[in-house]
């Protein structure tokens, strides 16, 4: 690894450096012809921090303080390699053929791979490539990290390394530059180093080949944060482990009840399969917010979730330090996934999260992390919190766009935001249960205007909890996934001495009274669980979880225009960054006899295939179409995060077409596209026909479902 390059120190041209790269977000940098010379293609390369013109390009153009000229012919360091086209299989094995090591996708047709001197030299080996460049420095920076730039100080770091195999290296080079290292992981996908030091020495940091992409590192969150905050020094695990039977969820939190399988609180005891502390301690949940998630996930206090009857859930527990600690604890979310999938959990919920809120919206480390454990364990079903951001910022009495936490813009994951629910007998006949305008004191958002200041948080049929976060995400996808109830729900105490906010004390010392939507993607959880033995009768074997999804997705009902009525719609039609495809509703799954066609296919298509299907509508009122994939993981330095690009669209009996997600064509944004076609009175044989527009990264593996309801 090489730290020095072209770098130059920054010093007090760093406002200046702001400048050119905030600007760079919004105009093509340089004027000249490519860095190889050859007459490049029209279509720019799309980073976050900049889009590359490569007939125009000149990376002389970049701030000095973060461009480097080049390194050493031995070391293997990132270069952007765009073809002419669509990118096909062939070219990226070509690639591999001449020691070139491809790391992923950038919009458009763009590789980024990995290559020494020898690799380089060989790149007339490789059919289509039309223009090739170094990957700057410039271009590694996090929007968010880029603001810290002109604020001077000390900055604390997330740097994904390109290779994990670089992580000793790197670690033992920066120690020697006298940077802190905080933490390092390494895993199947990416190496991690949190680091702190003086911001204006962030140069030297991304001027390392071995380093692809820094990014702000906080303690993570919890879906609300605690009054008060703790720090674990330690990785040591604590481990105990009971008798795995049953549906298993894999669980991160702050801890179960007291610590040890002993400590857990009765309601909890059966469900529970094993605790496992990654803070070198015994998990005991101070704040009772972990606690809380396990109960629902467990159906603990008469939570109303209908489940197939043979259907019992069982819990492992991770007590994490996300939201408690710096960094975040453990450092690899990746390596945490894996424990628990080789211990059988097909289902995984974050209760609590490694990312900040300084970065709402965004698809960091982490949610890249997240879609590459998906991709390479497809069976496996991640439900993620859209967060309790919510908040009515302009004061026209609705809730604004854009707060979701970084875990829910994952594009594997199944995001799950909160609507109303009916409430519970425990909760204290003089107390009630909050309006929105009391629950500012316990959650982010404000809610100054009505309808939501003097609504209550429970019993709006149609409503959408006013906290919960709305998307999109930042590069427009469709997130939220789905909401269910994140209001008014009675979960089992911890007993520990810090109260997280959202939990309402009761008359019963033993119970309290929930909210957020780490209670909803708790209810999802469990009802994707609960799903998957259904499948795996009905399919003769594990059902992936673009499979679960699709179905999740296909059943969702919507909640537009939501609780205040056409004249002040809070919800739009679905899908929208509101409510996502709807509320999870599993009544149409349950209806075996409406599965017109399922499809899990782990073949998966190449560039240029198609599949077509018919179904033969005799009656019913709407056919339903849901295609769903586990696409192949994004890079954060991306503009845009679809990958693997597949098509849906329902041809009528009449020749009449129908796209997918509300558009009038093909939805280039999104791993999920659902059909909506009212069949009253228009019986005949329609045609599901799905194409694989673009492939850079395959076979593509998909799953259909479709049901005339």
């Amino acid at each position: 690894m090489h730290m020095q390059g072209k770098a130059v120190k920054a010093g007090r041209g760093v406002a200046v450096v702001v400048a050119l790269v905030l600007l760079a977000a919004f105009f093509p940098c340089g004027a000249s012809l490519g860095e190889n010379g050859s007459q490049s293609p029209q279509l720019p390369v799309l980073l976050l921090n900049g889009a590359i013109y490569p007939d125009s390009y000149n990376p002389s153009s970049l701030p000095s303080e973060f461009r480097v000229d080049g390194y050493p012919s031995s070391a293997v360091a990132p270069y952007l390699l765009q073809f002419d086209g669509p990118l096909k299989e062939a070219w990226v094995e070509e690639l591999r053929a001449i020691g070139a090591e491809p790391r992923g996708y950038l919009p458009y047709n763009t590789i980024m791979a990995g290559m020494n001197g020898e690799a380089r030299s060989r790149l007339d080996e490789v059919s289509h490539i039309r223009w090739h460049g170094l990957y700057q420095p410039y271009f590694k920076l996090s929007p968010a990290l880029q603001l810290r730039l002109s604020q001077g100080g000390e900055v604390t770091v997330l740097a994904m390394l390109f290779s994990p195999r670089f992580l000793a290296q790197a670690q033992d080079e920066f120690s020697a530059a006298s940077f802190e290292v905080l933490g390092a992981a390494a895993d199947d996908w990416c190496g991690l180093l949190a680091l702190r030091m003086p911001v204006e020495r962030l140069h030297e940091v991304a001027a390392s080949e071995a380093v692809e992409w820094i990014e702000l590192c906080g303690p993570g969150t919890l879906a609300a944060a605690l009054r008060e905050g703790r720090c674990f020094p330690r990785y040591d695990t604590y481990y105990q482990e009971g008798n795995v039977s049953g549906e298993v969820v894999g669980l991160c939190d702050t801890g179960l009840g007291k610590g040890g399988m002993g400590g857990i609180p009765q309601p909890l005891a059966a469900s529970v399969a094993a605790l496992d502390s990654l803070r070198g301690d015994g998990g005991a949940d101070s704040c009772g917010h972990g606690t809380a998630t396990a109960g629902v996930l467990a159906g603990a206090g008469g939570v109303a979730l209908e489940r197939d009857a043979g259907t019992k859930v069982q819990v492992i527990d991770y007590a994490v330090g996300y939201g408690l600690a710096l960094p975040p604890q453990p450092l690899s979310l990746y390596g945490m996934l894996e424990n628990a999938y080789s211990r059988g959990a097909r289902t995984f919920l974050c209760g609590s999260v490694p990312e900040g809120r300084e970065s709402l919206g965004a698809y960091g480390v982490f949610a890249s992390q997240r879609d590459a454990f998906s991709w390479e364990h497809p069976e496996m079903t991640l439900v993620e919190a859209a967060g309790n951001e919510g908040t009515d910022v302009d004061g026209n009495g609705r809730v604004d766009e854009g707060s979701l936490l970084g875990g829910a813009t994952a594009k594997n994951a199944i995001s799950v935001g909160g609507r109303e629910g009916a409430g519970t007998g425990l909760a204290p006949p003089e107390q009630g249960y909050p309006t929105y305008a009391a629950l500012e004191g316990e959650f982010a958002g404000r809610f100054e205007a009505n309808p939501l200041r003097d609504d209550s948080c429970v019993g709006g049929e149609r409503g959408m909890a006013a906290f919960s976060s709305r998307g999109p995400t930042r590069d427009g996808r469709i997130k939220p996934d789905l909401v269910e109830v994140a209001t008014g729900i009675a979960v089992p105490a911890s007993g520990g001495e810090i109260s997280a906010p959202g939990l309402q004390v009761t008359g019963d010392p033993g119970w309290l009274i929930a909210y957020g939507t780490s209670m909803a993607a708790a209810r999802a959880a469990a009802l994707m669980a609960s799903m998957r033995p259904i499948l795996a009768r009905a399919l003769g074997g594990e059902p992936t979880a673009a499979l679960v999804k699709a179905f999740a997705v296909n059943g969702a009902a919507d909640m537009s225009p939501g609780q205040y009525g056409a004249e002040n719609p809070e919800v739009p039609p679905a899908p929208n960054a509101v409510e996502g495809w709807g509320s999870l509703d599993l009544s149409a799954f349950r209806q075996a006899g409406s599965w017109s066609k399922v499809v899990d296919d782990r073949e998966g298509l190449r560039l240029g295939d198609a599949r077509t299907y018919s179904v033969d509508v005799v009656e019913g009122d709407e056919l339903r179409v849901t295609l769903a994939w586990s696409d192949y993981p994004s890079l954060p330095e991306a503009r845009l995060h679809l990958v693997n690009d597949l098509d849906l669209r329902v041809v009528g009996p009449g020749g009449e077409v129908f796209y997918p997600n509300g558009r009038s064509s093909r939805d280039p944004l999104n791993n999920v596209e659902r059909v909506v076609v009212d069949v009253k009175g228009k019986p005949g044989l329609y045609s599901v026909e799905i194409s694989a527009w673009s492939v850079p990264f395959a076979p593509q593996p998909f799953a259909l479902v479709a049901q005339v309801l």
